[in-house]
């Protein structure tokens, strides 16, 4: 029964969460005898340990239980991440709970019953009547069934070779496979090794990694500087394997995706590097923003200012997350280091274990005499960012986080001012109940800290308050007259709801919304982006769009994302009191993170010549590639021109979204995968940025 529930966890139908590796016969088959091989030593453990029937089933049916309750909480984690747990994920619950786990309960208890989550329960359920049918009919005697010492060692040994043989298939499997990453290995582990193998190799902390130098076969500088180089964009000219054409570290105008605007001031020929040095940075880190919404008419008219700033904006139409186990803050770590995290783990933890150094867009503001600031309502080590931010990303003034937004508060603690928080309170007239600070308030300190700065500065608000389950919308009950709105999900329609305070509060960065007067400065550029969507994945796409929407399809929604950049000058608009873009314009392209760091550093001219990054310029025509770091879906721009990002599974190859034949597709995949575990090795080894930087100035 325990064997069928395994099955059970592992079929698509009932894990629509879940993005599983390609299957093969061997590898279901070493799955079965894997887990059949801890069970069957269970149940001689608990033969030779106890004597009387009664004991040995009571016990057999607490270890079920037990066994149940890991399998059900790795389908929540399923529910929210997309992927199977791992050790490494253990690192998530250093992070504080207040907010974010609030109402994640329900959420999650809700799962057993919509989500038919209580058939994981069928094994303890099924021993549990038997135990009490058996306690029924045997009513004052009591029974000892005798096992031979042979029988046992039997078992046992039987027990030892299946695990054994289940191994060395496992090893033999993952070393034959050309994509063998850490990000992957916990989900190919309990599909073709076993749940309780996986694991159990996992505790006793047996590590399956083969991102390594020698798996990569780097064994000197100039193969290291060969390897990253083939993919390092900071470079007079280079080829881009997607289209195999040339191009440039240098935008020139007339190649980008700009509209024409003689506000600008260029020539058609000259480049855009450069355009805004010296000016001010405001980049703003939008949380839980799916470009689906503003794709439903309904929603999209709710978002008001937002639709007359995008029409002075270059808006970034196909803007996809990248985001691994680190979520938000895997967000930060692309934008401000233009990498790629691992997907399994949290960066801002890991990186202090190799003591890594490395570029990050505050350090290169840092060298421009800037000064630069972060701002979040979260408390300062939720995902180490107070550690992370001074050591690492560099910013050069003290991290503005919740204990600070309590103390302007008068209040001398954080658990004082979370309560009186969760109490309610107002905002220019707006009842607002959270455990954050709401970004109105950010917005505040950040004009008061532009004054206090008297410099140039980069400043980093970051927003929260819109995070799943979205329960903290001082709007509520902001219904629409959309079909089937009814029949959709509570959380789903919590999320929708929120289009008006998002709105309001992206307005808030650019007129204080107290005396509607305009914060917008022409000497600085603002630019907005979303570090991932909602993570909805409850079939609610379907009724919103009244339409079938494959699973595929619903991730790729799911990962797209918004970003886009306002450039203001300092012609304003009488219609919309809005400063006129400098640079407007769609880019239909896809785009992600690690694309928006190389477009802030080139545009605003702060790459040095051993500088190296691996994204395109987001307002050029050349086209690029997005990693779901997490799950590894992978969106490709317009490859064989077929008129729409194609996204495909690297877990799973034979899944891809639209399902055509690609003529181009095999040998852009294999560069893709290269790339990939070669970013890995960049932030598992701390000795090989400094290596390729030191590679790179050599040649110089």
């Amino acid at each position: 029964t325990i064997q069928a529930t395994l099955r059970k966890l592992k079929k698509q139908l009932l894990n629509r969460y879940i993005s599983p590796v390609e299957r093969t016969v061997i590898g279901e088959i070493n799955a079965v005898f894997g887990n059949l091989s801890i069970l069957i030593l269970i149940l001689a453990i608990t033969y030779k340990a106890f004597k009387k029937d009664k004991t040995r089933m009571k016990t057999l049916m607490y270890v079920t239980l037990f066994l149940n309750v890991f399998i059900y909480l790795i389908n929540i984690y399923n529910m929210f991440y997309s992927t199977t747990f791992t050790v490494h994920s253990l690192d998530i619950f250093k992070n504080p709970s207040e907010g974010v786990a609030h109402g994640l309960l329900g959420e999650s208890l809700l799962q057993l019953i919509v989500y038919f989550r209580i058939l994981i329960f069928i094994p303890f359920i099924t021993l549990l009547i038997l135990f009490l049918l058996y306690k029924k009919y045997t009513k004052g005697f009591e029974f000892k069934t005798a096992i031979s010492l042979k029988r046992i060692i039997t078992t046992t040994l039987s027990s030892i070779i299946l695990l054994t043989l289940a191994s060395l298939t496992y090893v033999i499997q993952i070393t034959n496979n050309d994509f063998h990453i850490n990000a992957i290995a916990s989900t190919r582990g309990v599909q073709n090794y076993g749940v309780y193998p996986y694991y159990m190799t996992e505790l006793l902390g047996i590590n399956f990694n083969y991102t390594t130098k020698q798996r990569l076969e780097i064994e000197t500088l100039d193969e290291l500087y060969e390897e990253y180089n083939y993919y390092n964009k900071n470079q007079d000219l280079y080829t881009n394997f997607i289209d195999g054409k040339e191009y440039s570290n240098e935008l020139l105008l007339k190649d980008s995706i700009l509209n024409e605007n003689d506000l600008l001031n260029l020539n058609k020929e000259d480049s855009l590097t450069g355009i805004f040095k010296d000016k001010n940075l405001v980049l703003v880190h939008l949380e839980s923003l799916n470009y689906f919404l503003f794709e439903i008419p309904e929603v999209r008219e709710r978002f008001v200012f937002l639709n007359k700033l995008f029409e002075e904006s270059v808006v970034f139409e196909n803007y996809y997350t990248s985001v691994g186990m680190g979520v938000s803050s895997d967000a930060e770590v692309s934008v401000l280091t233009g990498l790629y995290p691992n997907g399994y783990s949290t960066f801002y933890r890991d990186y202090q274990e190799g003591h890594l150094v490395m570029d990050t867009l505050p350090s290169l503001f840092n060298n421009n005499d800037y000064k630069t600031k972060a701002y979040h309502g979260d408390h300062p080590r939720f995902y180490n960012r107070d550690v992370a931010y001074e050591e690492l990303i560099k910013f050069s003034e003290d991290y503005y986080s919740i204990e600070e937004f309590a103390k302007r508060d008068g209040f001398s603690s954080t658990s004082e001012y979370i309560r009186w928080r969760m109490q309610g309170y107002s905002y220019n007239g707006l009842e607002i109940n959270s455990s954050w600070p709401s970004e109105f308030e950010m917005f505040d300190v950040v004009e008061e800290d532009k004054i206090e700065f008297n410099s140039k500065y980069m400043v980093y608000p970051m927003f929260l308050t819109m995070h799943t389950p979205f329960l903290f919308n001082p709007y509520s009950n902001q219904e629409y007259e959309i079909e089937n709105y009814q029949q959709l999900n509570s959380i789903t329609k919590r999320y929708l709801e929120y289009a008006k305070y998002i709105d309001e509060l992206i307005e808030s960065s650019l007129f204080n919304p107290k005396t509607n007067e305009s914060r917008i400065d022409s000497n600085s550029v603002y630019v907005f982006y979303s570090d991932h969507g909602s993570g909805i994945k409850n079939g609610d796409l379907n009724l919103l769009f009244d339409r079938e929407i494959s699973i595929l399809e619903e991730r790729k929604m799911l990962q797209q994302s918004v970003a886009f950049i306002y450039a203001p000058s300092e012609e304003i608009d009488p219609i919309t009191n809005i400063n006129k873009g400098l640079l407007t314009g769609t880019q239909k392209l896809t785009r992600g993170h690690v694309d928006l760091y190389r477009t802030i550093g080139e545009l605003f001219g702060l790459f040095e010549d051993d500088s190296f990054y691996f994204g395109v310029h987001g307002l050029s025509n050349e086209p690029t590639f997005v990693i779901d770091n997490r799950i590894q879906d992978l969106v490709i721009d317009n490859i064989d021109n077929i008129g729409e990002p194609l996204f495909i599974s690297l877990r799973n190859l034979n899944k891809q979204f639209p399902n055509i034949e690609i003529n181009n597709q095999v040998y852009v995949i294999n560069k893709i995968k290269q790339f990939k575990k070669l970013s890995d090795l960049l932030l598992i080894d701390d000795s090989v940025y400094s290596d390729f930087k030191k590679a790179i100035n050599l040649r110089k």
